[in-house]
C-alpha cells in the first residue's frame, strides 16, 4: 500500500498530539452527568420493580442507591486532592526551630 511505504510523502513521521487534561468545565460536565444517569438507571430500575411488584417502596429506594452508586464513582474515576509529595509538615518557627506547644494560659 501507498500508505505503508515510507519513500512516498513526508520524510517525518506525523507527531502525536499532546493529551490535555481537559477543562473544568468538562470535568464539571462528567461528574453532573454521572450523578443524573446513576440516579435514572437505579431509579428506572426501581420503578420497573415497583410496577412489577405492585409496591411504591422501590422507586425511592433505587435513586438513593443510584446517588450513592453514582458518587461513588464520581470519586473513583476523578479523586480527591493530590497527596503532597515531601517529608510531613512539622510546625516551625521562622528560623526554622520547633515551636513551642501551645498551653492554656497560667499553665507551662
Amino acid at each position: 500500500m501507498a500508505e505503508d511505504d515510507p519513500t512516498t510523502g513526508d520524510a517525518r513521521p506525523p507527531t502525536a498530539k499532546p493529551t490535555s487534561g481537559g477543562s473544568g468545565a468538562e470535568t464539571g460536565y462528567a461528574v453532573i452527568g454521572t450523578l443524573i444517569s446513576g440516579m435514572a438507571v437505579w431509579g428506572g430500575a426501581g420503578w420497573l420493580l415497583d410496577q412489577w411488584l405492585d409496591t411504591r417502596v422501590f422507586f425511592p429506594v433505587g435513586i438513593i442507591l443510584g446517588m450513592a452508586v453514582a458518587i461513588y464513582v464520581v470519586v473513583l474515576r476523578f479523586g480527591g486532592l493530590p497527596t503532597p509529595s515531601g517529608p510531613p509538615h512539622t510546625s516551625t518557627t521562622q528560623g526554622g526551630r520547633r515551636s513551642r506547644p501551645r498551653t492554656q494560659k497560667g499553665q507551662r
